[in-house]
């Protein structure tokens, strides 16, 4: 049986080896390591009171947009932390079913690739370390992603509303906005895009969890183009509001909670349009 077990993890430690590699291909936004580099911190000393790195990340959030406040500065950042920490965390969880937990992170600035060319950005760089989750009743792996989400983003928004101002549920809507998002992006990527939806809700729609938002939800959007071709796609409605219509020159994302879901509708058939005549 010891055999067994060895011959398991290994197994198990390959796949999230795979998930990682397969990561920084497809997401180069965000970035992740199972070794601990010696540039990083562990969370509780990045995210602390007074931190120069939380006022470095603050700072960063002005490139998406001018005139912001702190409070606009905020929800960016943690819509911003959640979704790379997101994309981190699904795409371990949904290719080995390991729940990963982050043991140290820095910001880090890397050549971001886009068809125009690469650019300069800022991403979060996670160390990661790993629970066994799979062997477990599905709802139990769920319940261990959700419980380790939210206890490690528990004490960044708690100290996103001290320093900025942003309420806890507020921000607690971005967070849960972000895994939606992320793990229908990387179900999508891998041809399960079905499964990662059941995956996020039971997450996300956890009763009496500070992710819990009836206004979040996935809709499926039709539309048909003017050589008839019939097109859909699924989209991750928001539960809540990154508040940039406030900045200057600024307006609502086409899936905003603050839109009328006819209005969300009309936006994302013409997105869908449109990404159908750049492929």
């Amino acid at each position: 049986m010891e055999n067994v077990r060895e011959s398991e993890d290994a197994a198990g430690e390959g796949e999230v080896r795979a998930a990682v590699a397969w990561l920084e291909v497809a997401f180069p936004e965000a970035a992740c390591t199972l070794v601990l580099d010696k540039d990083m911190q562990v969370p509780s000393a990045f995210w602390a009171e007074g931190s120069p790195d939380v006022e470095t990340c603050l700072s960063y959030q002005e490139r998406f947009g001018a005139g912001m406040d702190d409070k606009v500065r905020a929800a960016h950042l943690i819509a911003f932390y959640s979704h790379q920490l997101s994309l981190v965390a699904a795409a371990i969880y949904l290719c080995s079913g390991r729940v990963p937990d982050v043991a140290g992170l820095r910001f880090e600035r890397y050549a971001r690739p886009l068809k125009a060319g690469a650019v300069d950005a800022g991403r979060f760089h996670f160390y990661m370390g790993l629970r066994q989750a799979s062997g477990s009743a599905p709802e139990d792996a769920d319940e261990l992603f959700h419980d380790r989400f939210v206890a490690h983003l528990k004490p960044v928004i708690a100290l996103l509303k001290r320093r900025c101002g942003l309420s806890l549920r507020a921000q607690w809507r971005l967070a849960a906005d972000s895994v939606a998002g992320t793990f229908l992006e990387v179900g999508r990527r891998r041809g399960t895009e079905a499964e990662a939806i059941v995956w996020a809700l039971a997450i996300v729609k956890r009763s009496g969890s500070p992710l819990h938002s009836d206004a979040l939800h996935y809709e499926r959007i039709e539309v048909v183009t003017a050589d008839g071709k019939e097109l859909s796609r699924t989209y991750r409605m928001r539960g809540g509001c990154c508040l940039y219509y406030r900045t200057d020159g600024g307006s609502y994302c086409d899936s905003c909670v603050l839109l009328e879901p006819e209005a969300r509708r009309e936006r994302l058939r013409a997105h869908l349009l449109e990404t159908a005549r750049d492929q």
